[in-house]
């Protein structure tokens, strides 16, 4: 199935796909967006806002699933994101017209838009649960050998696309680079998606988002496994 680099003008039906992947979801839905019901536009919103950024940043890839004879159509997204040195790597080499977009523009840009459309879906205690809850995962991508990443941050698909082979391929975009880098590819599962990453390869559970006990706000979350996949041999370059 095709994949392609996203543009700027895949972010907006982007959003609204992933509005409807994540509605059931236990973090994005219920945990940080329980009005969602009635604020359906705020949910879609939130995904735009975190899309524009992601689109910007220099370490971050986002790619989309479109059918194979209409490129313009997006079935489905994932937002990749480098990791460890190599991503401060890539973050000195971006022009500075992308570093401004990224830290100046893009940031204030978002904050006269949630200005003038406050996210009435979000929960803000939900979101400090968020907050609080990250020391409870970096233990696992902090180690030696674990640190250098391709990290999945973000996969969905339209429903009606579900089982068509989109989501391999935008997953497999990042196993190609962690191969040829010779590091690994990390994420975070939704719940019942484990199963979906083991099969491509990305079996590694080193943990999960709800481990700390009752310390971590997130000690209730059902899903949240943390994966990766082995440490890739670095691909030899044909001469």
């Amino acid at each position: 199935m095709p994949v392609r680099p996203a543009t700027w003008a895949d972010l907006k039906p982007a959003s609204r796909i992933a509005a409807l992947a994540f509605w059931e979801d236990e973090l994005h839905g219920a945990r940080l967006h329980p009005h969602r019901s009635r604020h359906p536009k705020s949910f879609e919103r939130f995904f735009l806002h975190d899309l524009r950024e992601s689109y910007f940043d220099a370490g971050t890839h986002v790619w989309i699933s479109h059918p194979e004879h209409h490129p313009e159509e997006v079935t489905g997204m994932a937002v990749w994101m480098r990791t460890g040195d190599g991503g401060k790597r890539l973050q000195a080499r971006q022009s500075w017209l992308r570093w401004l977009m990224s830290r100046l523009i893009l940031p204030v840009y978002n904050k006269i838009d949630l200005l003038v459309h406050p996210n009435n879906a979000a929960d803000a205690a939900g979101w400090r649960d968020m907050e609080n809850s990250f020391p409870f995962m970096e233990q696992y991508f902090g180690k030696p050998g674990y640190d250098e990443t391709w990290d999945l941050v973000l996969l969905f698909q339209a429903p009606q696309y579900q089982g068509c082979g989109y989501g391999r391929e935008l997953v497999r975009w990042g196993l190609d680079r962690a191969k040829e880098e010779g590091i690994r590819v990390s994420l975070v599962s939704t719940k019942g998606a484990e199963g979906f990453y083991i099969k491509l390869g990305i079996d590694e559970h080193v943990g999960n988002a709800s481990d700390g006990g009752e310390k971590n706000p997130f000690h209730d979350l059902s899903g949240g496994k943390i994966l990766f996949s082995k440490k890739f041999d670095k691909a030899v370059e044909e001469v």
